[in-house]
């Protein structure tokens, strides 16, 4: 799983654990924040550009790509394909449940139960404070959480967001943010995509609104400053 970090905290080590990065993207923020994609379709930002015909056709392509790498657990093949045969949705239950597969699977090799992002009914996986971790520790944690994260949840996830935040498919995640935090009052109407990928050190990261905003398209951020108890500590 590839890592896209725009600005790294220099406060006090932070990982940022990202569901599924495929975008290659880069801009700068404030030193303590740290700002990263999960979407597969970061990368993708033509105006008019659509992941797919239909959330029952995104659903079979998904379902495509994964014959070549085959790293969907069963569980979560089967909620993709129970998608792709209807009408391309995924139902609460199954969200739900394969969040908290992607939880027990973190458990089950060691490490503290994450306490993962949520604002308005979606999550996203933790930022973490690595503080006092040595790099096997910081290099084991990343492999477990790439491999539970791609067994479980990353395309329930995807798919889930995607219908609930997304439903005309775009591929433009970043015009997408930008439209959410202008209607939520956060930046002024004349805020554009091109300020958000320079420079994001104006937006407050610990706004509710922000995170909401940020996470229904496949992004999440952390104000290391203003945000280090809501850290997951992995080590407990």
């Amino acid at each position: 799983m590839k890592r896209d970090v725009f600005a790294v905290s220099k406060l006090f080590a932070v990982v940022t654990c990202c569901v599924m990065l495929l975008s290659s993207c880069s801009r700068s923020g404030s030193p303590d924040t740290t700002v990263s994609s999960e979407s597969p379709s970061a990368s993708a930002s033509q105006t008019g550009a659509r992941l797919a015909s239909s959330l029952k056709a995104y659903a079979q392509s998904i379902l495509d790509a994964d014959k070549q790498s085959q790293k969907m657990g069963d569980e979560q093949r089967n909620v993709v394909e129970k998608a792709a045969k209807g009408d391309g949705t995924v139902s609460r239950a199954d969200y739900e449940q394969a969040w908290a597969n992607y939880k027990q699977c973190i458990v089950s090799r060691g490490w503290a139960s994450p306490n993962l992002r949520e604002a308005d009914g979606l999550y996203a996986e933790p930022p973490i404070n690595a503080e006092n971790m040595t790099e096997a520790q910081t290099t084991k944690l990343s492999q477990d959480t790439d491999y539970c994260a791609t067994t479980y949840v990353v395309d329930v996830d995807q798919l889930y967001r995607t219908q609930v935040a997304n439903p005309t498919l775009s591929t433009a995640n970043v015009q997408l943010i930008v439209k959410c935090l202008v209607a939520s009052g956060v930046v002024s109407s004349d805020y554009t995509t091109e300020e958000f990928q320079k420079d994001s050190s104006s937006l407050d990261f610990s706004d509710s609104k922000v995170q909401s905003c940020l996470i229904k398209y496949g992004y999440h951020a952390v104000d290391a400053s203003k945000e280090k108890d809501s850290l997951w500590k992995p080590m407990g």
